[in-house]
């Protein structure tokens, strides 16, 4: 594998040098980004918990890119997180790419290709794949494959043809303590000597329409290298499945991972599986979900986690949400149920 990427990344450096230098328009800086602001109000069998509570999240992102002459895209993008963050991490991801008709090259602080092309359950309200907000007193775990993270990596992505595009992505060592920022320091980094290193990300994702359905698809694999000597490679494979027809989206999606947890941690000799269902209808500004999200880390109880929600857009950038999520962790004294309001901004 490493011999094919390496190979990939050769022939797109061939083509990016035989291109003629010639003059185009400067890199043009665009800000976007998203502010999310919650309260919910929560009923847990654990003691000493809070029963309301004000959350808020968000993100600016400081995107920039420029067409070249000879048609090669250049741009980055780097994204600030807007609320305190307890490991010290202000930026998050933080990367570049090259984008032309070779496909798409990414470098630095960004998910894996298995992340980015996996098709997730659909809700309108928080879900249980992109976990803003955890209002639940679990552990609960996602149907999307991240082993490593947004740390530093390369990722190609093939052009989409007939509907299909493919993506690989390599990251020599999962390391996020530092951030995208971490390697701005001058000498050669020590090798990785606990958790996992040299880890693959493969993906697969389909996007097309029949007649009067919408279909998406994606099937994804990760792999890593264990740093301690006898223990055992951690791997995970996802799928995902999304029919879309009128306002309605329906979708499944399941993964099977080897020495890992629910929530993507490496830990020998522990094996679990994940699975979700959904259905979502929208019509107009209204928006409505449901959702199921199963979780089963070998030998520990199996985590149940049920969501409905609601949603309205009050304008361009501007969406109401609301509703009930629900855990049941077969433990006793962790069970818990959380009602949430918010205004959810994207700009």
């Amino acid at each position: 594998m490493k011999k094919v990427l390496l190979g990939t990344t050769a022939l797109v450096a061939a083509g990016l040098l035989a291109q003629p230098a010639l003059a185009s328009d400067p890199i043009k800086l665009q800000v976007k980004g998203y502010y999310q602001n919650l309260v919910t109000f929560s009923d847990t069998d654990a003691a000493n918990k809070q029963d309301m509570q004000f959350r808020h999240e968000g993100e600016v992102f400081f995107i920039g890119s420029t067409k070249l002459d000879n048609g090669l895209t250049v741009g980055f993008d780097a994204q600030l997180e807007l609320v305190n963050r307890s490991d010290s991490r202000w930026m998050d991801e933080t990367y570049m790419w090259f984008e032309g008709g070779f496909g798409k090259l990414v470098l630095g602080g960004e998910n894996s290709a298995g992340y980015l092309t996996h098709v997730g359950a659909p809700s309108v309200g928080l879900g249980f794949d992109d976990r803003n907000f955890g209002v639940l007193d679990v552990n609960g775990g996602r149907t999307r494959p991240t082993l490593s993270g947004d740390s530093e990596k390369i990722t190609y992505f093939t052009p989409r043809m007939a509907g299909f595009q493919a993506g690989v992505s390599y990251n020599p060592e999962n390391d996020t303590s530092g951030g995208p920022y971490q390697n701005r320091n001058f000498g050669i980094r020590n090798d990785v000597t606990t958790g996992v290193k040299d880890i693959w990300s493969v993906g697969l994702n389909y996007d097309g329409k029949f007649d009067a359905a919408s279909i998406r698809a994606s099937i994804g694999y990760e792999s890593g290298s264990a740093a301690v000597s006898g223990q055992d490679d951690p791997s995970a494979i996802s799928v995902g499945l999304n029919v879309g027809f009128g306002g309605f989206t329906v979708d499944a999606a399941y993964t099977d991972r080897d020495n890992m947890t629910t929530n993507d941690g490496y830990t020998n000799g522990l094996d679990s599986k994940i699975y979700a269902v959904g259905i979502a209808y929208r019509t107009g500004p209204w928006g409505v979900s449901a959702l199921y999200n199963h979780n089963d880390n070998d030998g520990a109880p199996k985590n149940k986690e049920y969501e409905l929600a609601a949603s309205y857009q009050l304008g361009a950038g501007v969406q109401l949400r609301g509703g009930v999520q629900h855990g049941d962790t077969g433990s006793a004294n962790l069970d818990s149920t959380t009602v949430f309001l918010g205004t959810f901004l994207t700009f």
